[in-house]
Order: structure tokens, then C-alpha cells, then sequence
């Protein structure tokens, strides 16, 4: 599957990074706007997917400040896509799907299943923890301090 970020990615940014390859424009914004900058827990599994993906402390960094953070920073450039002028982005991105659809299906379908293994074992290791810990801090924002 391949990813061609064009614009703004600041809900579940993490989607788009979840692809097998990605493209983006070199003006690209990654942020998480709903989760802590409004008191939830980022649990849905950005609490995977960004550590994993930009390292512990970049992840962290991205999930707590609530900033946009541009391509340039590192938030898309160390997830592993590869950066294109926004006019090049889809072209690129079609050439790209047409090169690999050459390949044997079974090439494509098992260096697949290789790549993604690991990161399907966190998702069912940690995603219904943070799912819960997301659940209990939107509970906790309802509750009047004192009552």
C-alpha cells in the first residue's frame, strides 16, 4: 500500500505512516490535535505507532506538546517516507504503484506480511491497554474537582 501525504495530517496521523511505503509533500505537518492537547489519553494506538516510528523520545515528544511538527523536523522524514514538491507527489506515487505491480503477487504479499508481523504483535500487545487508559481520562475530564 502506498501513502501520498499531501496536506496537513494533524487527526490520526499515524494512518498514513502505517503504509508500506510513503510519499509525502516536503511541506507536510504531522500533529495529534485531539488526544492530549484535550486531555485525553492518546491511547488508540498513537501510543504504538509514533514511538515506534520516530523513536521513544521524538514519539513521546509528538504525542505530548500538541504542536505541529513539519516533515523537516523529523516527524514525517524519520518515518521512513521520502519527501517530494508537492506538484511531484502523486505522479510520483502512481509511477511508484506501477513499478511494483510488475512484481509477483506473492513477492509483494509476503515481504508484506515481514514487514507488518511486528508491528501487528504490538497493536494486540498494547492497544486495548491504551484504549482503556484513553476511556478512564475522558471519564476523569467529566468529573467536577471537589465533587
Amino acid at each position: 500500500m502506498i501513502s501520498a501525504i499531501n496536506g496537513p495530517a494533524w487527526r490520526h496521523s499515524e494512518i498514513p505512516l502505517l503504509s508500506d511505503i510513503v510519499l509525502a509533500a516536503d511541506d507536510v505537518q504531522f500533529q495529534d490535535s485531539a488526544h492530549f492537547p484535550n486531555g485525553m489519553v492518546p491511547g488508540d494506538g498513537m501510543h504504538i505507532i509514533y514511538p515506534l516510528l520516530l523513536g521513544w523520545n521524538r514519539g513521546r515528544l509528538l504525542l505530548a506538546d500538541g504542536a505541529d511538527h513539519r516533515r523537516s523536523e523529523g516527524a514525517g522524514a524519520r518515518a521512513g517516507e521520502r519527501a517530494s514538491p508537492r506538484p511531484d507527489l502523486l505522479p510520483r506515487a502512481w509511477a511508484l504503484a506501477e513499478q511494483l505491480a510488475q512484481r509477483p503477487s506473492l513477492l509483494l504479499r509476503y515481504t508484506r506480511v515481514l514487514f507488518t508481523q511486528p508491528l501487528k504483535r504490538q497493536l494486540i500487545d498494547y492497544l486495548g491497554y491504551g484504549l482503556a487508559l484513553e476511556g478512564m481520562s475522558v471519564v476523569d475530564r467529566t468529573v467536577t474537582p471537589g465533587t
